[in-house]
């Protein structure tokens, strides 16, 4: 059976819509990539009490941070328990040439929810503390049976 104008027209108005999508994706791919096409997403992090640790970045950037000190933990002492607890406060260092201290907590009177770090942002996330025992309620725990974690923007 031989094609016919309607046939060939019906065709063409299928075919010629459905080419140019694909070419124009395709073009809108190669422009955008995939890696231009996702947005770096804020990293988690976990500091030990005392360690430190290295954050990679974008375009190579990496920045260490050391978690320094707990200031507070807010965890209640008092064996009658507590009304309220208090804010967590934590020292921060960015380690390298000029190694300055940061000061944070979720309480924004005790200490910065976050900091500017080497054109980066380091905002307080949790501090797990140990369990308490009756044996050691008055006394301070060691540093590394902490854990910080924090957040980081890319």
């Amino acid at each position: 059976m031989p094609a016919t104008s309607p046939t060939i027209a019906n065709l063409t108005m299928i075919a010629a819509p459905t080419l140019m999508f694909l070419a124009a994706s395709t073009v809108l791919l190669l422009v955008t990539g995939p890696s231009k096409a996702q947005a770096p997403q804020p990293q988690q992090v976990e500091i030990r009490g005392g360690e430190t640790v290295e954050v990679p970045g974008a375009g190579g950037r990496v920045i260490k941070l050391r978690f320094s000190r707990v200031v507070a933990d807010g965890v209640c002492l008092s064996p009658r328990g507590c009304a309220r607890t208090g804010a967590p406060v934590v020292e921060i260092e960015a380690v390298g040439a000029a190694a300055p201290t940061y000061r944070l907590s979720p309480a924004a009177h005790l200490g910065a929810p976050f900091v500017p770090v080497q054109g980066r942002f380091v905002a307080f996330g949790e501090l797990v503390s140990p369990p308490r025992e009756l044996s050691t309620v008055n006394r301070a725990m060691p540093l590394d049976t902490y854990v910080l974690r924090l957040t980081v923007t890319p």
